[in-house]
């Protein structure tokens, strides 16, 4: 039974044999940004231990050419959001510089976000 791979493995490799091991890395990395869109806020938000509430009422929708996208699902959050769009773009940048982010754009969200 050593033999057998399991499923995660083998797309692992196949990914890795196709794409490169840049390629998983970054995909790693990304993963880990998705993640973390809580803790960044956070972060932003003082330091503090209380999850700000932009953060459930938001997400980072995906990030394309080193622009960042996040939705909201209200305006009013993205507003709230613009207002410290320096300091997570800083935050994302510090945690992530491989990632090389370069700006944050904010939208509309067409669904409900999270548990809401």
């Amino acid at each position: 039974m050593s033999g057998i791979k399991r499923a995660g493995d083998i797309i692992t490799e196949l990914f890795r044999e196709r794409f490169g091991p840049d390629f998983m890395e970054n995909a790693r990395q990304s993963a880990g940004l998705f993640s973390s869109w809580t803790q960044i806020l956070t972060e932003v938000w003082s330091g503090t231990e209380d999850i700000p509430p932009a953060a459930a009422h938001s997400r980072i929708r995906e990030l394309e050419r080193g622009q960042l996208q996040v939705e909201a699902d209200h305006p009013g959050w993205i507003q709230i959001l613009q207002t410290k769009q320096e300091a997570i773009l800083s935050a994302l940048q510090r945690k992530y510089p491989e990632l090389d982010i370069k700006s944050i754009s904010f939208r509309l969200s067409r669904g409900p976000i999270g548990n809401s």
